[in-house]
């Protein structure tokens, strides 16, 4: 027939019709994130810092003697103190965006890089929590402050989840809002593993995200480091904040190109009241 051979105009080809088919972005697919970790486990926020803060802390207390004569007197002895003191470290990020991409994109480059730049530097902040290596501007985390318990990782079994405990409760620290805080796959790990021999007694009884670990809370993320773990009472951490995260446009980062920036920056600084709150351990196996 008349059409015999003629070919037909497909999207698959973009000169063959393609061409005519318009592109429309629906909604966006955010970046899947690490689960936050500080405050979900009760750290307490600082606001409204200015200057630098110091809080004095009694860190040994006086001796109590028994007298041996009714007559007789006690040793004279002293308190000793200390002081947590906090100071601004600044964590930020910065994108530029062109004129043009602005003019063309849906959604909206400039939001979509406002909410990213803001999730960026919280989970820097929380990671800071963690493991902040308390050097190069940021903040000390839990692992590795001095004055940190530890218990081995190595086999990780009922016992040495026991040893975290003891660890803490030795340094007058064990409370009931005390948790475990370990990665996925820790606790995927430790799901497999029982208190007792041949017993559904799991060492992580709950779902992978959380669970009852040896009688605490139990809560797994990728925000801490590989086969490293964390026992302690996060409501002894403090985080203080100078001013808020601040996310901030820029209309003119370089005015010839039309170039828009985008800056998050955020000021803060992590105490930890009292470092035999916690126990540490690292090379789970």
């Amino acid at each position: 027939g008349q059409w015999a051979g003629k070919r037909d105009m497909t999207v698959a080809s973009a000169s063959g019709g393609g061409y005519l088919v318009g592109t429309e972005n629906q909604g966006f697919i955010d970046l899947l994130r690490n689960r936050s970790v500080a405050f979900a486990m009760g750290a307490r926020r600082l606001s409204g810092l200015v200057g630098n803060l110091t809080v004095p802390k009694l860190t040994g207390g006086a001796t109590a003697y028994w007298l041996t004569s009714e007559s007789g007197s006690p040793t004279e002895g002293a308190q000793t103190l200390g002081q947590l003191a906090l100071s601004p470290k600044t964590v930020a990020a910065y994108v530029e965006i062109s004129r043009q991409l602005a003019l063309q994109s849906s959604p909206d480059a400039e939001q979509m890089v406002m909410a990213d730049l803001a999730a960026q530097t919280s989970t820097a902040v929380d990671l800071a929590v963690l493991a902040g290596a308390g050097g190069s501007g940021e903040p000390q985390g839990i692992i590795g402050l001095s004055g940190v318990g530890t218990f081995s990782g190595t086999s990780l079994d009922y016992a040495g989840l026991l040893n975290a405990q003891a660890d803490v409760a030795a340094a007058n620290a064990l409370t009931a809002t005390c948790g475990y805080v370990f990665t996925p796959a820790v606790a995927a790990l430790l799901m497999a593993r029982v208190k007792y021999t041949s017993t559904a007694s799991p060492l992580w009884d709950g779902n992978m995200l959380d669970a009852n670990c040896a009688g605490f809370r139990g809560m797994s993320s990728n925000q801490v480091p590989s086969a490293k773990g964390i026992f302690g009472d996060f409501q002894q951490v403090v985080i203080g904040e100078w001013g808020i995260l601040q996310v901030e446009v820029n209309p003119y980062a370089n005015f010839a190109a039309g170039i828009i920036g985008v800056r998050a920056m955020y000021s803060i600084d992590v105490g930890v009241r009292y470092a035999g709150a916690f126990s540490t351990t690292s090379s789970i196996t």
